[in-house]
């Protein structure tokens, strides 16, 4: 067995707790869709399933009146959403770079993954992805999300940082759920979320419904971020979601630590950048580990004034950095968690 043969072998038979039910990782693939037949409807959404116009407004979230008076009140921006599944490549291009090695196996899988539309879902903007789309609002703003289920399973959206009222959480919550807490099949919702002033920074969104972990780690999150007001965007700015993907997801035989669905240099995102210019990385984590995100030859300012080029961060943990580039190559990036590193979870920094 070779080193990589070594760090990939799953670590212990307890993946994942759901529902109170433990979710054992030495069973084969998980059915997301086959376990998410036993959860009841809540029964605020049965009872909006069940009723006329009033209620069925209620399950699709905020009506034509609400939104209205939003876009009366201020600044708002829209994004329409679908969550679906998507025949995934965890590496396509068969290789490591960092090692210049074959990757052996196979590494394809059906992930979930949210896909951005045009004004009411007339058009795809792009393929489905994991991560999900960028969302991205200034303080003051309100970002209203009209969000499509073409999954099997219950799925939502669920933001971090941004202000909402109880019925826009987008999480499940038992008998105490509401509609956008459990979206359905084919059924839209419309998320508003507020930008108010103390909520500017970098952040994340994912699925919370009743089958939660289990979509976000087949692929349903992606990026969040609040800009002060002033705030101008750099030059070069990249958005970075530390994950995995594990056999009781994929079905398949290895372990892979990825940066934005990908593993392994060459397979996740290149990124690139010139000397001079002001670069921002927005660095976010969604899995049951923790990660520690590190670039070769740079360093930054955290937010106490100390100069660091590491930074450790948990699940659902975001942050951001900024510096002024300075020193052209051909850089890693990385996890410095070992085994995640050699997983996987590196990249390259290009500078010219």
């Amino acid at each position: 067995m070779d080193r990589r043969g070594f760090l990939a072998l799953g670590g212990g038979a307890l993946f994942c707790t759901l529902a109170g039910h433990k979710i054992r990782g030495d069973e084969g693939q998980i059915d997301v869709d086959g376990l998410a037949k036993g959860v009841e409807v809540p029964p605020k959404v049965a009872a909006a399933d069940a009723g006329g116009a009033a209620t069925a407004s209620a399950a699709a979230g905020a009506g034509t009146t609400e939104l209205a008076a939003f876009a009366a009140s201020g600044p708002t921006r829209e994004y329409w959403i679908t969550a679906e599944p998507v025949e995934w490549d965890i590496v396509p291009t068969g290789r490591d770079q960092m090692m210049n090695m074959p990757i052996k196996g196979k590494t394809k899988f059906t992930a979930w993954a949210y896909r951005a539309w045009t004004p009411h879902f007339k058009k795809p903007l792009g393929p489905a992805k994991v991560p999900g789309p960028l969302l991205e609002a200034n303080v003051g703003e309100t970002l209203i999300v009209h969000f499509r289920n073409k999954l099997s399973s219950p799925v939502t959206m669920h933001p971090h940082g941004i202000f909402y009222s109880n019925e826009m959480d987008g999480g499940y919550k038992g008998k105490f759920t509401d509609p956008g807490g459990f979206v359905q099949k084919n059924r839209t919702f419309t998320y508003i979320w507020e930008a108010k002033p103390g909520t500017e920074g970098t952040w994340l969104y994912h699925d919370h419904g009743p089958m939660d972990p289990l979509p976000v780690f087949k692929g349903l999150f992606g990026p969040l971020v609040i800009r002060a007001p002033g705030e101008q965007a750099p030059e070069a700015e990249f958005f970075l979601g530390f994950h995995s993907f594990e056999p009781p997801i994929t079905g398949l035989k290895e372990n892979f630590s990825c940066i934005n669905g990908r593993a392994y240099a060459g397979n996740t995102p290149d990124l690139h950048a010139k000397v001079g210019q002001r670069v921002g990385f927005h660095v976010y984590g969604l899995d049951n580990f923790f990660h520690t995100f590190h670039l070769h030859g740079h360093r930054w300012t955290d937010p106490d004034g100390v100069i660091i080029d590491t930074k450790t961060f948990g699940p659902a943990d975001s942050f951001r950095l900024e510096f002024v580039e300075d020193n052209p190559g051909r850089w890693f990036y990385h996890c410095h968690v070992f085994n995640h590193f050699h997983m996987g979870m590196n990249g390259w920094y290009i500078v010219d």
